[in-house]
């Protein structure tokens, strides 16, 4: 007797596409009030342990919510003003900085037909790239001041948003649960405690591993002499917060920079090590030693979703991607017509 023939349904199938959309639309068109709302969480995990510090001596919650919220502010504040005048110069040099590393990859080319290894006029015409006229670059500077008001408007609001989840946060959890019902009260608990203790170990080690980077990175580029240690050692710190392909980038600005500034191989070389030896230990040993099973998703899930959410949001979606990519998969454990995606998305060997 053979068995009878078993088919998937076409709702079993749909149902998880239909649920990818509509959250696609949503997060799309919601991004004005997503965003925000999304750093402002993102920030109240990295700043509750020390809420949680300053309330072993007693201190009331309200008090230590705002003077953690104070400390932040002043210590970005001075950060910021001590790399104002660094990054007004880079962003002014950047593009002779481009001139000349065009002119240095023409004097190579020509080396190159000299010695016979490529045939005259084949190639890329690297002078034909430089920049003639650098006015543009003030141009943009003064566009950017719009820009400028529009993001110190949002810091402004997501400092706000961030202090009213700190000062709520004992109940947060609490009201969540009992807003979704008595008979979801189990369900909705292990779905917000299993996304409370991902996401918040996710963000504190990443956090943490960005400032202990910018610092490092800061103080090598510091010893080695190159110019912009201030600006190029936190750029490569917070560049490194893009799966894969930020530490890349973070290596460009500094090679650059030494390329056109020292004009020695050696130099240069030193500077790469340095950043590589770095980068090594910190993403094969330091990192995956921090994260081991504090995020269950594999790495081409991080790698798409850092893909779609960088073309929803932009910067900060990739950013982003990890610590909701990672809530999303939990959402999906606990349904079952989603199940699928999270199952595809999951690191676990299922």
């Amino acid at each position: 007797m053979t068995e009878p023939k078993t088919y998937l349904t076409l709702q079993s199938i749909a149902l998880p596409f239909l649920a990818l959309a509509a959250l696609t639309a949503f997060c799309y068109f919601a991004s004005p009030i997503l965003i925000p709302i999304i750093v402002s969480i993102s920030l109240a995990y990295v700043l509750s342990p020390f809420i949680f510090f300053l309330k072993r001596f007693r201190t009331p919650h309200f008090i230590a919510v705002l003077l953690v919220l104070l400390i932040s502010v002043v210590i970005v504040g001075f950060l910021n003003y001590l790399m104002l005048d660094q990054a007004i110069s880079l962003i002014q040099q950047l593009p002779n900085y481009w001139n000349q590393i065009l002119s240095f990859l023409n004097q190579i080319k020509q080396g190159l037909i000299d010695r016979g290894l490529i045939p005259p006029g084949q190639g890329i015409d690297f002078q034909n790239l430089q920049l003639k006229d650098f006015s543009f670059v003030s141009k943009y500077l003064a566009r950017g001041l719009s820009s400028l008001f529009s993001i110190i408007f949002g810091s402004i609001f997501v400092f706000f948003l961030t202090l009213f989840i700190l000062i709520d946060y004992p109940n947060l959890k609490r009201k969540v649960i009992k807003a979704f019902g008595k008979a979801n009260e189990e369900l909705s608990g292990k779905i917000l405690t299993e996304i409370n203790e991902q996401i918040k170990g996710f963000v504190i080690i990443k956090f943490s591993t960005t400032i202990a980077l910018s610092l490092i990175y800061s103080i090598g580029f510091i010893l080695l002499g190159l110019n912009y240690a201030y600006i190029l050692g936190p750029l490569a710190g917070f560049l490194n917060l893009v799966p894969y392909l930020g530490p890349f980038f973070g290596l460009i600005f500094p090679v650059m920079v030494a390329v056109v500034q020292i004009q020695s191989f050696l130099p240069v070389l030193w500077i790469i090590i340095f950043y590589e030896v770095i980068q090594l230990l910190e993403s094969n040993l330091i990192t995956p030693k921090l994260l081991e099973n504090k995020i269950d998703l594999n790495p081409l899930a991080i790698l798409i979703s850092s893909l779609f959410w960088a073309w929803l949001w932009g910067a900060i979606g990739i950013i982003l991607a990890v610590p909701i990519t990672a809530t999303i998969k939990v959402v999906c454990d606990h349904i079952e017509s989603l199940k699928p995606i999270g199952i595809i998305i999951g690191g676990k060997k299922e």
